[in-house]
């Protein structure tokens, strides 16, 4: 008789590593991008907002820089981001040609509901896995980037 979901495993054991990587990364992003819409947040807004969490008054030429784009692009997500008051913007003490950029209160309480979500949806994941399967799994994780990052990204 067939099986749907036998035939989706079979398959899934004939794909490369690097498409099974995609697919879960593809799967995870559309289950945490759901809410991240629902909220209100654009997709290229969201590593904006949290590098901001991270580095709270940093300035948006620093943004630019982790982000790999130009301050232009940066400042019109800024612009969006302070209008849904998420992020706010005030001028350096010491250098006032500096902007730098704040979580607001409810920017705040958006990143920790995201980060709930996301747990969420990481405990479903993993439901399946022992303790000692997680940390093979995270060390596996590890050695694949170690290995990764000897690869030059300009050839």
């Amino acid at each position: 008789m067939w099986c749907p979901e036998e035939e989706k495993k079979e398959k899934r054991e004939e794909k490369s590593m690097p498409a099974l990587f995609m697919e879960i990364n593809r799967q995870y992003g559309m289950r945490c991008m759901q809410r991240i819409r629902e909220i209100g947040i654009q997709q290229g807004q969201m590593p904006i907002i949290m590098i901001v969490y991270r580095h709270n008054g940093c300035s948006q030429k620093e943004i630019a820089e982790w982000m790999c784009v130009t301050p232009p692009t940066v400042n019109v997500s800024i612009q969006r981001l302070e209008k849904a008051d998420i992020v706010c913007r005030k001028r350096d003490d010491k250098d006032q040609r500096i902007m730098r950029v704040y979580l607001t209160e409810n920017g705040r309480k958006i990143v920790e509901e995201l980060q709930q979500e996301s747990k969420a949806v990481e405990k479903v994941m993993f439901s399946n896995f022992s303790e000692a399967e997680l940390c093979l799994l995270r060390r596996f994780f590890g050695q694949i980037l170690d290995n990764i990052s000897e690869i030059p990204v300009n050839r």
